[in-house]
């Protein structure tokens, strides 16, 4: 399993928003969308999912935009760095609690290098 830094999560978030972007705005009016667009959302987002998957992250929600990046602190502490698509960087993490557990990120909390566990 891939361990992100902040940094790197950021890095990701820079180029995912523009893709997940218009899917999110296609979900959120997915009520309005044809059935030529909803066919082209849903290889979107699969195409999505699974560029998620190989790269060691995971989109959690389309309709709120929120992507998880699976994290240790400082302390050795497994958790996720939260992003929300209206958020200009990742400013939040949870633990197994999910969303409802987001805690803003305080300095020092994570390392500022990535760590990999052993294949």
């Amino acid at each position: 399993m891939r361990f992100f830094t902040v940094r790197e999560a950021d890095q990701v978030i820079r180029e995912l928003k523009p893709l997940l972007l218009p899917v999110v705005e296609a979900v959120r009016r997915w009520d309005s969308v044809t059935p030529k667009e909803m066919e082209e959302i849903e290889r979107q987002a699969e195409w999505l999912l699974r560029a998620a998957a190989e790269n060691g992250f995971i989109i959690r929600d389309f309709v709120n935009g929120i992507v998880d990046f699976p994290a240790r602190t400082k302390d050795g502490e497994v958790v996720f760095l939260c992003w929300k698509i209206d958020e200009p960087e990742v400013m939040f993490y949870h633990g197994p609690e999910g969303f409802v557990g987001r805690r803003r990120i305080a300095p020092g909390l994570f390392p500022a290098t990535s760590w990999r566990a052993p294949a």
